[in-house]
């Protein structure tokens, strides 16, 4: 029998999310938008039943209710979460994220892990910030 790779993907999803970061020129410091673009694939053997590693519309479902939590809130790591005010006539949600900063990496790593906790298979993120600018993250185990 011949060994094959299977990896399977869904491309093309989006959120629009504001975050701040520390930055070079520090002017990313403060808030600002972007709209998040995420490809997801995950890797496994073709179940013989089915035919498939994973069906499409499983893996797009539950990109989509990982990043949902993510959709037009203000991303920011749980260390300022307790700084953090927002007021006005508006809707000021945040999205906490436990990691040092709410860096595009982290975010990209956040989203992986949830996507791998949810099917516990082998995961790549690539998550775009804007159009050019892109993080790749892998969780194997």
């Amino acid at each position: 029998m011949v060994q094959a790779k299977f990896r399977v993907g869904v491309e093309d999803l989006s959120f629009d999310a504001a975050h701040y970061t520390k930055g070079v020129g520090g002017k990313c410091m403060n808030i600002h938008g972007h709209t998040f673009r995420v490809n997801v694939e995950v890797e496994g053997e073709v179940d013989p039943e089915t035919g498939f590693v994973i069906d499409f519309s499983v893996l797009k479902k539950i990109v989509k209710e990982v990043i949902e939590e993510y959709d037009h809130k203000v991303i920011v790591p749980k260390k300022d979460v307790n700084e953090t005010f927002l007021k006005g006539k508006f809707k000021g949600e945040i999205k906490v994220l436990d990691y040092p900063e709410a860096s595009t990496e982290y975010i990209a790593l956040d989203i992986a892990r949830k996507i791998h906790e949810k099917l516990n298979m082998p995961v790549k993120v690539k998550l775009f910030e804007g159009l050019r600018n892109y993080v790749i993250v892998e969780i194997r185990k």
